[in-house]
């Protein structure tokens, strides 16, 4: 009897310590969440406030609501294509666990798609951990291979509708150069292994130097051919909705541009977004589809309706539902569906 109070006791301690813990993480989230909707409403609202706001509003309130339905569902399926893709990569890892828990964990991610270079998506790791055991390295080296595919997509698409904008030829190159290095810097072994190593011998770099070292050899070794190119493929369909997506929002506002306009001016956005490493790119995005319009010929207060647009329809409506499933990982009855599932 005296054994089954002990365990029932350590039980209970048990509990209490991982509802804190959820308590914690859920507190760091809330916080996070909301510091990232603060700053882009005030983004916003300037941006707003220093055009002719009613203009705006109307603009916005005219949209067609067809149109927008559209748009949604466009996003929503390339974030399955990308949900799949990141559930292919797990996979190559060596990691076989359910296609809906991948899909569910990426898009838990969304919820911390504002911090510098999306880091935050990390967070999946630790669910993964928690519940498949897969190390957290791993699941981090994942999703810096997700980053690169996510900007080498983009670039290939942008690269169909740069010749358009000749001004900008030398900023785009410029941007694909980054881009081309940061995945040859990743296949190339020797430039980074022996660095880390020698990192390693020291005490107090040893444990960050390590994980650095796993994180980048898992990237590494999911450069093959074949999966590069199924990835890219992904990329590319995934990130070209979205593309059409600003196509739709920009003829739905009445705005003149091609479909490679378009194109181009979300593609390289979205570049310099996510070079810029600003949380969720906010403000370098914006700034960047605000000069291609300009350069189109499209004012500042009727171009400024399509970028809000196109953001709340890929970015903040992300986060919302990326919190939506943060909340059902964080309630932990996730647990239990996992065991069913195996």
């Amino acid at each position: 009897m005296p054994a089954l109070n002990d365990n029932n006791c350590l039980s209970a301690a048990e509990q209490s310590s991982r509802d804190a813990g959820i308590t914690g993480s859920s507190s760091r989230i809330v916080r996070s969440v909301l510091v990232f909707a603060i700053v882009g409403t005030i983004l916003y609202g300037a941006a707003v406030v220093a055009s002719d706001y009613r203009a705006i509003t109307a603009s916005l309130m005219a949209f067609p609501v067809f149109d927008l339905v559209q748009v949604i569902v466009l996003v929503l399926v390339g974030w399955l294509i990308r949900g799949v893709r990141f559930h292919y990569y797990l996979l190559c890892s060596g990691e076989r666990i359910p296609l809906g828990y991948s899909i569910a964990a990426f898009l838990a991610g969304f919820s911390l798609t504002g911090t510098p270079g999306k880091a935050g998506e990390a967070v999946k790791g630790v669910f993964l951990k928690e519940d498949h055991g897969i190390p957290v390295t791993k699941t981090v080296g994942i999703l810096v291979i997700e980053r690169l595919m996510d900007l080498w997509g983009v670039l290939l698409l942008g690269s169909f509708s740069f010749l358009l904008f000749t001004g900008w030829m030398s900023l785009f190159l410029l941007c694909a150069g980054i881009v081309l290095a940061a995945g040859i810097f990743l296949c190339v072994e020797p430039l980074y292994r022996p660095i880390l190593e020698r990192l390693g011998r020291v005490s107090f770099l040893s444990w960050i130097s390590q994980r650095v070292l796993t994180m980048l050899l898992t990237g590494k070794d999911l450069m093959t051919v074949r999966i590069f190119s199924i990835g890219l493929v992904m990329s590319v369909l995934s990130w070209g909705l979205e593309s059409i997506s600003m196509h739709i929002i920009m003829k739905g506002l009445g705005l003149p541009g091609s479909f490679l306009e378009a194109n181009f001016v979300y593609c390289f956005s979205t570049i310099i977004g996510a070079l810029s490493m600003l949380p969720g790119g906010i403000g370098g995005t914006e700034a960047s589809m605000m000069g291609l319009m300009s350069f189109m010929g499209i004012s500042y207060e009727n171009a400024l309706p399509a970028v809000i647009l196109i953001r709340v329809c890929t970015l903040w409506f992300a986060v919302l539902v990326g919190c939506m499933f943060m909340v059902y990982f964080l309630a932990g009855t996730r647990r239990n569906t996992a065991v069913a599932i195996h």
